[in-house]
């Protein structure tokens, strides 16, 4: 294999543009796969922070969940609490919790099936 290679590689400059391809269509594969799922997901990050308004239940990048009560031009108020309100950043807010999140993974079945077990026996799993 690494001779195949170097022999592609190592041909004069007058050698077909075959040797040239083998390394940019990889490159050019990796940068392509590295790129669009970055888009798509600012893309839908973008469309989330248009659609929150007022009374919207979000998550923010630091885990704190609050329901906002007040939109200024860069700023979410969110109340966290009993008359707990905190200002943040428009690019603070993670997700909306009324959405799915897209990163999260759906349980297997067989969790599922041990956490439903688990409920109709009445206990946690614990058999201490």
């Amino acid at each position: 294999m690494n001779h195949a290679l170097a022999t592609i590689l190592a041909q004069d400059e007058g050698g077909s543009i075959f040797g040239l391809l083998i390394i940019l269509i990889p490159m050019g594969a990796i940068l392509y796969l590295a790129v669009v799922p970055q888009r798509k997901a600012r893309q839908r990050q973008a469309d989330m922070l248009r659609r929150l308004e007022v009374g919207d239940e979000v998550v923010t990048n630091g885990g704190i969940v609050g329901v906002i009560t007040h939109a200024e031009d860069e700023l979410y108020h969110l109340e966290v609490d009993d008359d707990v309100v905190i200002r943040i950043a428009k690019s603070a807010i993670a997700r909306n919790t009324a959405e799915p999140d897209p990163a999260a993974k759906p349980a297997s079945r067989s969790r599922k099936a041990a956490a439903e077990a688990a409920d109709e026996d009445g206990s946690d799993g614990d058999d201490r």
